[in-house]
């Protein structure tokens, strides 16, 4: 899979067992390290399942599934966890910080996980706290904050540890339209300057055209390319 961020092939995910539900129904794509793509899709289409398996969250049914040279479908639970340190990033759209943590050490976090020493998690988190606009929030906690600013601590989080591939789960979701408009922005450039390969899961049109050059559109556990489908 040369120059390949994530390739996909015949990738199901059912629910319940026999007769259970099909939320991905063999599922084929290519997305080149570095490509910035948005999955399109409504609500039960499919589109959270595939992040989930992309992030390492659970796993396929059936298919092979490998990202950034990793083999998601034969990793223990122990090499998955690390994947999902080292390799992955994933910014929700419920911004997932821990409460009683402030900006800094919920950026932390990873860190802490991949085992740096404090002086090295002080500067990174730091950082990139910096980076999003909030160095002057760093100790204030998630209910000191707005909607905005939570999930710019969220991205930062996400971004830390530079992962070669992000993950947005309807990022902009929880938030009003200048406020998601900022986030898109914010987005944007850190792709340009991470170079990581982007994947935008979302149900909005305009967000997808701003933030993704390629689109994908997700309906009924399917994926296929938006200039190919005639209802995109």
């Amino acid at each position: 899979m040369t120059g390949c961020g994530i390739q996909a092939e015949a990738l199901y995910k059912s629910y319940g067992g026999a007769g259970g539900v099909a939320a991905l129904a063999g599922v084929n794509c290519v997305i080149e390290t570095g490509q910035r793509v948005a999955v399109i899709g409504k609500s039960g289409s499919g589109k959270s399942t595939l992040l989930n398996l992309f992030a390492g969250l659970d796993r396929p049914t059936s298919g092979q599934l490998t990202i950034a040279g990793r083999e998601l479908h034969s990793l223990s639970s122990k090499e998955m966890a690390r994947y999902r340190l080292d390799t992955v990033g994933v910014v929700f759209q419920a911004f997932q910080l821990i409460p009683q943590r402030t900006a800094l050490q919920n950026v932390e976090v990873p860190l802490i996980l991949a085992g740096k020493d404090r002086q090295t998690r002080l500067q990174q988190a730091t950082q990139w706290l910096d980076k999003v606009g909030l160095s002057h929030r760093i100790h204030h906690h998630p209910y000191e904050l707005s909607g905005g600013e939570q999930q710019r601590v969220a991205i930062a989080r996400a971004l830390v540890n530079q992962p070669k591939v992000v993950l947005a789960d309807e990022p902009t979701g929880n938030l009003d339209t200048t406020t998601a408009s900022d986030i898109v922005q914010l987005l944007t450039e850190l792709c340009n300057q991470t170079q990581a390969t982007f994947l935008l899961v979302t149900h909005d049109v305009d967000i997808a055209d701003r933030l993704c050059k390629r689109k994908l559109i997700m309906r009924d556990g399917r994926l296929t390319e938006a200039d190919d489908d005639s209802h995109a």
